[in-house]
């Protein structure tokens, strides 16, 4: 598989906790699943916080916009309570696709300005959090091992 990043890789972020990333205000703010994304929603007895809609499936939001899992303390119920969440959260603020066996890595800088992100512009450069970002989609399976470390 070919790998390319749409995204200055010298950019910065870091993750502040501040919940609008979360949708927290936001009248459009969609989080789509994975297929074991809803099977661990299911496992852990939350199929009832799935929307289905044109055959994909999105977390449900709360009157206000925001998740379904934000607490008012703008903590992830699920991240704190099961050590576990959704793959487009723990990707954020990154997003892929993959087109012709190419995975191709963005940074949706739109929506970054528009939730008014505290963290983007802070910590890490973008381009040292790919690995990261290769190694959730690894063990989500959605790609196969994508580099072979050196031992040496």
């Amino acid at each position: 598989m070919y790998f390319v990043p749409l995204f200055d890789p010298c950019k910065r972020f870091k993750c502040l906790g501040c919940g609008r990333c979360c949708g927290k205000g936001l009248e459009k703010w969609f989080l789509e699943l994975t297929v074991r994304d809803l099977k661990m929603l299911n496992e852990l007895g939350y199929s009832n916080a799935v929307r289905r809609l044109n055959g994909r499936y999105f977390l449900k939001r709360k009157e206000d916009g925001s998740c379904f899992f934000l607490d008012k303390d703008n903590l992830c119920i699920l991240r704190k309570e099961y050590e576990w969440y959704p793959l487009g959260c723990r990707l954020f603020p990154f997003a892929y696709y993959i087109i012709n066996s190419t995975l191709f890595i963005t940074v949706n800088e739109e929506y970054i300005k528009r939730i008014k992100c505290p963290g983007y512009g802070k910590g890490d450069t973008l381009g040292s959090l790919v690995d990261y970002v290769l190694e959730q989609l690894y063990k989500e399976r959605i790609i196969e091992e994508y580099y072979v470390k050196n031992t040496s």
